[in-house]
């Protein structure tokens, strides 16, 4: 990657990791309030049930684009791994196609939603606008879709983790 696209993705990787450490903080923190509450007060704190499942939904939607970048999704690849380069390349072509399709369809997808929250919806209890929570799929899905990206340039030689051919010869 070019310098400026490098800063680029690195900056746009901290935002989102900011986002996830800090919507699962308060999460964790709106929970323990809440079991606070009702075990040691008897009373029960209505908005730390609603703000910490939508900051959930943030956790989880920007957290797939970082298990991305790690790697660290479900993937069955033991027969790629046996391609030849060539092939491996060109499956991952196609696999990061159909992965960059579905991710436009979950933005478009998106937009008539956050429309709806924008102009009528807001949460039950503290009367948030739906938009703001709406708003984590398109941005998690625009994020998932960089990392994919990423994945693809960064594993060019690599596709589907085996070594290039040639190389690890020495090694067995």
């Amino acid at each position: 990657m070019s310098g400026i696209l490098a800063r680029i993705v690195a900056g746009v990787r901290l935002a989102v990791a900011v986002i996830v450490v800090a919507c699962f903080a308060y999460m964790t923190l709106a929970v323990l309030a809440q079991v606070f509450g009702r075990y040691v007060f008897n009373y029960s704190i209505s908005w730390t049930e609603e703000t910490a499942r939508y900051a959930q939904i943030w956790v989880v939607l920007m957290g797939a684009g970082i298990a991305m970048r790690r790697g660290l999704h479900v993937a069955v690849d033991a027969l790629a791994a046996m391609l030849p380069l060539r092939w491996a390349r060109a499956l991952s072509i196609v696999i990061a196609a159909g992965a960059f399709w579905f991710l436009g369809v979950v933005v478009y997808g998106s937009l008539p939603l956050i429309e709806l929250g924008w102009l009528f919806e807001t949460s039950p209890v503290l009367q948030l606008p739906m938009w703001v929570i709406y708003l984590s799929l398109p941005l998690g899905a625009a994020y998932f879709a960089l990392e994919l990206a990423a994945r693809v340039v960064e594993r060019w030689n690599q596709p589907f983790g085996m070594l290039p051919r040639g190389e690890g010869d020495a090694a067995a």
